[in-house]
């Protein structure tokens, strides 16, 4: 373990029979120039202690159940190896332990060491076991907990680990984020794994929580099960199967409705009537949401954790799992609830109103969540409002804050079409500092996506070439190493590829290395002849056999950390991937024939082909529950081969998977150059094709009206009217204002300057003006303007348009970010 002299203290406080003990504080050697949230984690809880110091409310827990504080002062339930007749579930059989020893994380025990010798000791119970599991394992799960939790509220950056730096920033970010992972899954494989040959119960359900939640959020189900695949080729748990992320969520959510009988009592069957149960509330909310985001029903867990949020507003863990939930589903209002639910809690921890209190050490990462959540929508109060707490966030903690405060800022300032700012905050170097160490399921790569669409944008010269820049060096970079392109197919998929993938090389190891090889040349010994030259082409030759021989051995035993740390691209990754190609097909960066399709088709391929899973959700579509997910895909998928029934979607969005196909296929994207035709029939094509683009644009623009849009079958001379669907479930949402944009208003704009007729020019126009008034300062937005004007024979107006779009640095520079 890397070295720091930041000593973090550990609080457990089992509750039984009116008498609160604590356990002697230990610590865990950590390093991070992010250590300085632990420096303060036991001060300033006043809010948390006081409720479980209060003695009206103390549990009676039975022996083997202990209660451990986190980092925010939450609860973490312990069952340690507490008989299976103690604990009983309304609805389902709990899942049994047999734990032999501790031997997975005994050797990380001799890092503990004690700091404060002042609190009450704690006995252990005489009940428990020989099996059960020390309390040296206890400590190191709380930690491992912790630093996972700041990962993930950081999304990496904010990392108790520095990850190797051979392989460039990004691998770094993705090692870093690998580190904290892996550490807190074999944590919670160790307490949540069964043996249906044991009797025993040995589990702690919110370490699967925080190891499976957010994978579930952004990937769902399927996307679990890939990385179950790949991780069950590692071996470095000793005694132990390799761990599964899908099996763990499901054996924790079992716990949800454990209650304890009345034999754990001594005579007390409830408290105040109601039943107990074996996790705290907060807990069980927790529970209840990873149950459902297992089943891919995202929103029935976005109510979970809306409800969990409104009781228990401090839970950050919570709010960035309802954000990533919100955000996957494409439901800005319920991010905007989710963040409002908790504002003026952490307002009042920010010092009080007058500053006089010491803030919250994770104030500032509560603050950036809230942001995001406020900037999901285009509204020019919520924007505003999200900018100011972004910017104060950021400029207070940088390193905690920075990521998620660029996430919120990019989709403020994107909203009003502020695409020069944009640029800067994620394109240069300051801004990029910002969001680079954030590794944690892609989401560095997820902002380089946002920093090419600023630089299109922007429309400077050269922005389409940097901007192709960002998609290879990101998007690129994961479908490469993965597998999930057209050569990773052919060499055998994303399994046969990841499998030889290990963690990034260090570069201090790596010169040592080189220093040391080349003081054993000059100071070997010689062998004879003085000079140390006799056998030196045989010893060569022994020793590059020893190190091939070793080499093999070593990528034959695969780590928990290798797996984590190349992950495949998830459905989200892969949408936000498809909007950046698609903006530059539009713009004539790339061509329509270009491979990066032919990559993007086989990587939506492999996310949607089915796992073999026998479960409830392989009957749905594996990305059902993210709509615009669905939309993206569409462009080089038939819905129809993994969208069992597509009448049952909304009708906005069926409307846009419908016409996204067809351009798809009017383009030919993801598809094998076909021999080029000869003019006439070309010519013999052109009406067809021209009836296939006005069909799509029809398609999108149903879309982007909710399915509020008349038609006129036959032009504006018709007689007869096509009325909108308004009895359908057309108010659903697709997706957040900026990421949906890019599906909807630039290809509407763009298959209806292909179709050219007067009709379809207006549409185009209508979505140019919007464009215009709400963000005037998009110089990309004035430029569209301008040519549709031209069509539409106005060219003094479209004269003007491009001068403002000039006006506001379109056409300038030409440096590459």
């Amino acid at each position: 373990m890397p070295k720091s002299h930041i000593m973090i203290r550990r609080l457990a406080i089992p509750l039984r029979r009116y008498n609160i003990h604590k356990q002697s504080t230990s610590t865990k050697i950590l390093s991070s120039n992010y250590c300085k949230y632990f420096s303060t984690a036991n001060i300033e809880q006043s809010h948390d202690d006081s409720v479980l110091n209060n003695e009206t409310n103390l549990e009676y827990l039975p022996d083997g159940i202990t209660r451990h504080v986190d980092f925010f002062g939450e609860a973490i339930t312990f069952v340690n190896n507490v008989d299976c007749n103690t604990i009983r579930s309304i609805h389902h059989q709990l899942p049994t332990s047999s734990i032999q020893s501790q031997q997975s994380t005994g050797a990380n025990t001799q890092t503990a060491d004690i700091v404060d010798t002042q609190t009450t000791s704690t006995t252990t119970s005489s009940s428990l076991s020989s099996s059960s599991l020390s309390s040296d394992s206890i400590i190191n799960a709380t930690s491992s907990f912790d630093g996972m939790a700041l990962c993930i509220l950081s999304r990496g950056s904010a990392n108790l680990h520095t990850g190797n730096d051979g392989d460039g920033p990004e691998a770094r970010a993705f090692h870093s984020s690998a580190m904290a992972w892996s550490e807190l899954i074999r944590c919670a494989w160790e307490w949540n794994c069964t043996d249906s040959g044991s009797s025993n119960i040995i589990s702690s359900p919110m370490l699967a929580v925080a190891s499976v939640a957010p994978v579930l959020a952004q990937g769902g189900s399927h996307y679990v099960h890939r990385i179950d695949r790949l991780l069950s080729t590692t071996r470095d748990i000793p005694d132990r199967p390799p761990p599964s992320l899908y099996e763990m969520a499901q054996n924790a959510a079992s716990f949800r409705d454990a209650i304890l009988p009345t034999a754990s009592y001594v005579g007390i069957s409830s408290i105040n009537g109601e039943p107990i149960h074996l996790v705290t509330p907060r807990e069980r909310w927790h529970l209840h949401a990873l149950h459902q985001l297992l089943q891919n029903n995202h929103q029935d867990a976005m109510g979970a954790y809306l409800r969990l949020l409104e009781l228990y507003p401090g839970d950050l863990l919570g709010l960035s799992l309802a954000l990533d939930v919100a955000h996957t589903i494409g439901d800005s209002e319920a991010a905007c609830r989710a963040a409002t639910n908790v504002s003026s809690y952490w307002t009042e921890r920010d010092g009080g109103a007058l500053r006089l209190q010491q803030s919250h050490p994770a104030q500032n990462m509560a603050t950036s969540l809230i942001s995001v959540g406020l900037s999901s929508s285009s509204s020019s109060s919520r924007a505003s409002t999200a900018e100011r707490l972004a910017e104060i966030a950021m400029s207070r903690d940088v390193e905690g804050s920075g990521g998620t405060s660029i996430w919120a800022i990019s989709n403020c300032l994107a909203s009003e079409g502020r695409s020069s700012e944009m640029t800067s905050k994620l394109s240069s170097y300051d801004g990029t500092q910002s969001y680079e160490a954030c590794g944690y399921l892609h989401f560095n790569t997820r902002m380089k996506g946002y920093a090419g669409i600023a630089l299109l944008d922007q429309k400077r010269n050269g922005a389409d070439r940097s901007a192709l820049a960002k998609y290879d060096g990101g998007f690129g970079n994961v479908l490469e190493y993965s597998g999930n392109t057209v050569e990773g197919k052919e060499k055998g998929g994303e399994e046969v590829c990841l499998r030889e993938k290990r963690i990034p090389r260090s570069v201090r190891q790596d010169v040592a290395g080189a220093v040391g090889s080349m003081f054993t040349g000059w100071f070997g010994s010689s062998n004879g002849n003085g000079d140390g030259t006799t056998n030196q082409t045989q010893q060569q030759s022994d020793s590059s056999k020893a190190v091939e021989v070793q080499d093999v051995k070593k990528l034959k035993r695969r780590m928990i950390e290798d797996v984590v740390c190349w992950l495949p691209p998830s459905p989200l990754l892969l949408t936000h991937a498809t909007a950046l190609l698609l903006r530059l097909t539009l713009c004539k960066a790339i061509p329509e024939s270009d491979d990066r399709w032919a990559d993007m088709r086989v990587a939506w391929s492999t996310a949607l082909q089915e796992s073999g899973n026998k479960d409830t959700t392989e009957s749905k579509s594996p990305i059902e529950f993210m709509p615009l997910a669905m939309v993206a895909s569409s462009l080089v998928i038939d819905p129809n081969e993994h969208l069992h029934s597509i009448s049952k979607v909304s009708r906005p969005l069926q409307c846009a998977m419908q016409g996204f196909h067809k351009m798809g296929k009017l383009m030919k994207l993801g598809q094998l150059k076909l021999a080029s035709t000869s003019a006439l029939d070309e010519s013999s094509n052109t009406t067809l094709i021209e009836d296939e683009w006005r069909e799509v644009m029809k398609l999108l623009a149903q879309a982007r009206d909710s399915c509020h849009r008349w038609e006129m079958p036959t032009g504006l001379s018709s007689s007869t009217y096509t009325l909108p669907t308004s009895n359908e479930a057309s108010s659903s949402s697709i997706g957040w204002d900026f990421d949906l944009r890019q599906f909807l208003e630039y290809p509407l704009n763009y298959a209806a300057m292909q179709v050219g007729d007067y009709e379809s020019l207006c549409l185009a126009r209508t979505i140019c003006s919007e464009g215009t008034t709400l963000r005037s300062n998009c110089p990309e937005v004035w430029w569209r303007y301008g040519n549709v004007l031209d069509k539409l024979g106005d060219g003094v107006a479209a004269e003007n348009a491009r001068a403002a779009s000039i006006s506001l640095g379109s056409g300038e520079g030409g440096g590459k970010f």
